[in-house]
């Protein structure tokens, strides 16, 4: 059974910095609406598939990978929280503030 998808403030901030960012850089929205759907993908199947990712060292909380973003997540009974985004590019000292956990 397909558990409902719910994202924190946290991590709708996130990605739509990210995706804004994208927009600004190319001065297009092509590449950005490529990676919405391809957040848009992973989430659907994490909602059938719960523990797809690698656990981490935050407590109940798993990754799994979308391009070069880690997409963090908690599982409970009827949802997965998507908790945060990150940038595998950036700095990784800066991470603790971009995830609720």
């Amino acid at each position: 059974m397909a558990k409902q998808i719910v994202w924190t403030i946290t991590a709708q901030e996130a990605r739509k910095a990210i995706l804004e960012f994208w927009i600004k850089h190319n001065k297009s929205k092509t590449y950005s609406r490529k990676l919405a759907k391809q957040f848009r993908a992973r989430t659907a199947y994490l909602s059938k598939n719960n523990y797809l990712g690698k656990p981490t060292d935050f407590k109940d909380v798993h990754v799994t990978f979308v391009s070069h973003f880690s997409l963090f997540y908690k599982v409970t009974p009827s949802e997965i929280i998507i908790v945060g985004i990150w940038d595998n590019r950036r700095n990784p000292e800066d991470l603790i503030k971009n995830i609720d956990s």
